[in-house]
């Protein structure tokens, strides 16, 4: 099972998909992937001036109660890129996606209707079959 080989496609944002920038911390980070959020501890004051490039790392491999976005680029470690923590995406289905309800992170990759509302991601608009496309609601 693999990302959505098309990248990360949103259909639909609201006008405000919420993109936060961080550097890349795995080897490799394509468009479409889930990923979540790392970095040192104690490195932003109270102020904006305190944020650098590299507080905020990004890692592949999200599921569970480690996700944060979607990759919206693809890039190489060290480099910066930009992550989709809110919006409509076209997933793909790790195991069966009911739409309308909530969906969980498989495997870093793809997603599947919850058994239980924690540590959700989101929640299904369309349906789709395992290894089909849905669209997900961040």
């Amino acid at each position: 099972m693999a990302f959505n080989p098309a990248g990360y496609v949103c259909p639909y944002d609201g006008g405000h998909p919420d993109i936060i920038t961080g550097v890349v911390a795995s080897a490799y980070v394509s468009g479409g992937q889930l990923v979540y959020f790392s970095g040192a501890e104690g490195v932003i004051s109270s102020g904006l001036n305190s944020i650098a490039d590299g507080d905020i790392m990004i890692v592949t491999g999200a599921s569970g109660a480690a996700f944060n976005g979607v990759a919206i680029q693809t890039a190489a470690s060290g480099n910066s890129i930009g992550v989709a923590t809110k919006g409509c995406v076209i997933m793909t289905a790790g195991d069966t996606v009911t739409a309308g309800t909530v969906v969980a992170a498989v495997n870093g990759d793809s997603v599947k209707t919850a058994a239980t509302a924690g540590h959700t991601i989101g929640r299904a608009i369309t349906a789709a079959g395992s290894e089909g496309y849905a669209i997900i609601q961040m």
